[in-house]
């Protein structure tokens, strides 16, 4: 007997890297997210997500890119009613609000079936996804504001030091060369949330856990790269008030609109400013905004809306400032966390903000694919 294939409004395909898919048997969990971990938090946020749909009228599932088995189609999935619940038919949705990066070529190539169908409509822009997804094609398309970059082909020693030599040789044509001490920051180019960024001086390198972490990734097939920065001095970049040191500040943008706006602050003695490593996130007004970053911002938009349609489209831009006051694009992210640190009420309120935005934003898809 054939099972029938449930349709659904919009589901939401997260990472099977940290998920739970609901056909796995041998999972005892009773949610998407593990009870265990820092992700189960996540736990909350999707279920509001879920909630807020079904308010709005929207009939909307969870699953992970495991369940991948066809364009738009799932061989198992979540739903929360009044508890999260499994369900183990197949499932289909021309609408996706995709929260899956891929980490490796079996995943890259799930990705490519789960969107080989024009039907299928994904939330975020899948042209500007390959831009931010990868800090070498955030730095071609946007050298006029990022930090310049130089791309590691395999992180030995002998390649690191050739594309050091590659920076050093851009950074002495660099209009604000000032900015840039000896210290050079390596990290996965298509890494999150702060993880696999390592600062060195070549007096003192750790090539050895790069070249680990690298070969152990390439064994797992894992879609593993680097690419190498400067140090920009900015311990004495920007100031808001009482909150100094290392911080960058990052504008939610959402269909042309920045909708929210929060500035992270390094922990003392480190450098980067990620809540992941220990940062402090503070939301402000987004009348707070600095004026050479809505200038910044408004030039990538502008450059964005030319290449690409950005209806819909969630994205963040990161900027810091240096010492000598010059603004740089860190990185764009067009899959934000929806998630919020439980100690602090205002960013369960903004989150939720966030989520209640988005789920608008599919009713509307919704709507204009009717």
């Amino acid at each position: 007997m054939i099972s029938k294939i449930k349709t659904y409004d919009v589901i939401v395909v997260y990472s099977e890297s940290i998920t739970n898919s609901a056909k796995d048997a041998r999972c005892k969990e009773r949610s998407p997210f593990s009870s265990k971990g820092r992700h189960k938090i996540y736990n909350d946020s999707y279920r509001y997500f879920l909630l807020r749909c079904k308010k709005m009228g929207i009939k909307a599932a969870f699953t992970t890119s495991k369940d991948i088995i066809g364009p738009g189609l799932f061989q198992s999935f979540w739903t929360y009613e009044k508890k999260w619940v499994r369900n183990y038919g197949k499932v289909y949705s021309r609408v996706l609000f995709d929260k899956f990066t891929p980490a490796s070529i079996k995943q890259k190539n799930k990705l490519k079936l789960l969107t080989s169908s024009k039907s299928i409509y994904t939330f975020n822009n899948k042209k500007m996804t390959s831009i931010f997804q990868n800090k070498l094609n955030t730095y071609k398309h946007f050298n006029e504001f990022a930090i310049p970059t130089i791309e590691i082909i395999n992180p030995s020693k002998q390649k690191i030091i050739l594309a050091k030599a590659k920076l050093d040789k851009l950074l002495k044509n660099h209009i604000y060369k000032i900015d840039f001490n000896d210290s050079y920051i390596i990290k996965d180019k298509t890494g999150t949330g702060g993880f696999k960024i390592y600062k060195l001086n070549f007096n003192k390198i750790c090539f050895k856990k790069i070249m680990k972490r690298y070969k152990k990734g390439k064994r797992k097939k894992k879609l593993l790269s680097y690419i190498i920065q400067p140090f920009v001095n900015c311990k004495n970049g920007f100031d808001f008030g009482e909150y100094r040191g290392f911080i960058d500040l990052r504008l939610i943008i959402l269909n042309h609109k920045i909708v929210q706006t929060y500035i992270r602050i390094a922990k003392k003695g480190k450098f980067r400013c990620n809540e992941h490593q220990g940062g402090n996130l503070v939301y402000m007004s987004t009348k707070k905004i600095p004026k050479n970053v809505l200038t910044m911002t408004r030039k990538i938009i502008k450059s964005l809306d030319t290449k690409l349609d950005l209806k819909n489209s969630l994205y963040t831009l990161d900027f810091i400032r240096s010492n000598n006051g010059n603004l740089y694009l860190i990185e764009g992210n067009t899959n934000p966390g929806l998630d919020w640190n439980h100690k602090k009420k205002i960013n369960k309120i903004k989150s939720k903000e966030l989520i209640d935005l988005v789920v608008n934003e599919l009713k509307l898809i919704i709507k204009d694919l009717k």
